[in-house]
């Protein structure tokens, strides 16, 4: 096998951008990748059934009031928690749980590399935050897996951000070509790293 970087394979190719990432996750230059991890079916399970109690306590006590502000808030919820979107361009790394999620400028990036982790260390699925301070946003079915991304925000602290993929290896080998986009390219662990994984595969 070669030591020489495979081209990178674009996710779920052919797919063209749904509504949401044409407005609001279009990126900035060429979009080298993009990804929708969508709930699994257990997840949506549960926001029925809650839906299912809210009806019956509503009906149970004759209150339509609960039902009129607890089924919308419900639902607003639970298409929150429906989708963990993330985009790769030349530009950005965007990252949208429902309407949240941060915007991360490639040329902040300082690494990215892809890795295993454990759900109960951030204590669950969604948006979390871990106790030293580092934020994942992870959808249950992402495998463990995740690109772990150090960056700089606009006042030049350092900022840890976790991202749920089960293609953790493509997401992590994107932000690398990102990177080597910029002008002088990229150095260190985040190019580094992607071009561990490329030969490894």
């Amino acid at each position: 096998m070669s030591g020489e970087p495979k081209e990178l394979v674009p996710v779920e190719a052919g797919r063209p951008p749904d509504a949401y990432e044409r407005a609001y996750m279009a990126g900035e230059g060429t979009v080298l990748y993009r990804d929708k991890l969508r709930a699994p079916w257990p997840l949506h399970a549960i926001f029925a059934a809650a839906a299912l109690a809210v009806v019956g306590a509503a009906a149970a006590s004759g209150e339509l009031l609960g039902l009129v502000i607890g089924l919308p808030a419900l639902a607003v919820v639970w298409l929150l928690l429906a989708v963990l979107r993330v985009t790769v361009s030349e530009g950005a790394v965007k990252v949208q749980y429902g309407v949240f999620g941060p915007t991360i400028p490639v040329a902040a990036i300082e690494g990215a590399e892809a890795v295993s982790y454990d759900w109960k260390q951030f204590g669950g699925w969604g948006i979390r935050r871990s106790r030293d301070g580092a934020w994942i946003y992870n959808m249950p079915g992402d495998g463990g897996r995740a690109v772990r991304i150090t960056w700089r925000d606009g006042r030049g602290r350092r900022r840890v951000t976790l991202v749920g993929s089960r293609r953790a290896e493509l997401l992590a080998r994107a932000i690398a070509r990102g990177r080597a986009a910029l002008p002088g390219g990229a150095t260190g662990p985040a190019l580094g790293a992607a071009g561990a994984e490329d030969r490894s595969e």
